[in-house]
């Protein structure tokens, strides 16, 4: 007897957000919990497991009521092997991710990276419905990118398309005088872009500008200036503070170039912004505006909408429509 339901699990570096739904994608159970800490493959699926029967005893189902299951993870996934290619955050580098879970579960299965299961949970029931080609950007500590195409998602030849955080942005780089992290090693884009590269710049900015525990930001902050973070410099932009929009010029111009050279690239409908950055609207307004002075191909650009369910959902959304999963365990 078909039951309909399916479990989408969000597997971040430290938070993990799990839901079971039926088939149109209604959440019918939603657990949150931190992200498993455990050294082998092993260990790791046996604890997530654990969790998995907990959220449906609180339904009361079990594993057999479960027609598919799908999981998204902070890194590269290979979904014609099931192997994990690169996951910096979770110690599953090289794991085959079908075989460490067939112990627990042998039915219908997906697994992706994260950023492309919150693009087709977007895509299905978010900021994307109804839009064949699209592009999802994720911003806040890292950079992560996501693109459809054609209502499908592209993940390139090695399934690492959309890593856009190694985009090289340095537009007329003699204005950008303060350094910001090694962009070898986490991205020329991501280093100037993300959240982190915001706080980062605006510690920066205020050191150079000799401000002190009085000034708007560093309140903010709490009275230290080593603890600016972008959210600080955003909620400060947002209400006006002329120092804070100063600070935002710089990655904001660099995301408004990536941005512009993606849509030049694959003239997308749309491009999703999520992560913390999305709260701001003075952020998308400056965004939109800049990216017209880029690039004449028009893409509308919005905010998430779906919140920290976007991975989730799509995960579950992966499990039933990607061909490439529907029979797992026979390979």
């Amino acid at each position: 007897m078909s039951t309909g339901l399916m479990i989408g699990i969000d597997i971040g570096g430290t938070k993990t957000l799990m839901i079971v739904t039926n088939r149109e994608g209604s959440i019918l159970a939603q657990h949150k919990q931190p992200t498993i800490q455990a050294r082998q493959p092993s260990a790791f699926f046996m604890a997530l497991f654990e969790q998995v029967h907990h959220i449906l005893s609180t339904i009361d189902c079990t594993i057999a009521d479960i027609e598919g299951i799908g999981i998204g993870l902070p890194g590269a996934v290979n979904v014609a092997t099931g192997v994990i290619t690169h996951i910096p955050a979770l110690p599953l580098d090289g794991v085959s991710l079908i075989k460490q879970i067939e112990p627990f579960y042998q039915g219908a299965l997906y697994l992706d990276n994260d950023v492309n299961v919150a693009a087709l949970g977007e895509h299905w029931q978010g900021a994307g419905i109804e839009k064949k080609h699209m592009i999802m950007l994720t911003v806040g500590t890292g950079i992560g990118g996501a693109v459809i195409l054609n209502d499908t998602l592209f993940r390139g030849a090695d399934y690492t398309a959309g890593e856009v955080s190694y985009f090289v942005v340095d537009h007329q780089p003699e204005q950008r005088s303060l350094e910001v992290v090694n962009s070898h090693e986490f991205g020329r884009f991501e280093s100037h872009a993300s959240g982190t590269g915001i706080g980062i710049y605006a510690r920066q900015w205020l050191t150079s500008q000799q401000a002190d525990a009085t000034h708007p930001i560093v309140v903010h902050a709490g009275g230290d200036i080593q603890q600016v973070q972008a959210v600080d410099v955003l909620m400060l932009a947002q209400a006006g503070n002329s120092d804070a929009k100063e600070i935002m010029n710089v990655p904001i111009d660099y995301m408004a170039a990536g941005i512009a050279n993606m849509i030049s690239l694959l003239n997308p409908e749309c491009v999703v912004i999520g992560g913390g950055v999305a709260d701001s609207s003075y952020y998308i307004e400056q965004l939109s505006q800049r990216i017209q002075q880029f690039t004449p191909i028009h893409a509308q650009l919005v905010p998430a909408v779906l919140g920290n369910v976007a991975g989730a959902l799509g995960a579950v959304y992966g499990v039933l429509n990607d061909p490439l999963m529907m029979n797992p365990h026979s390979r």
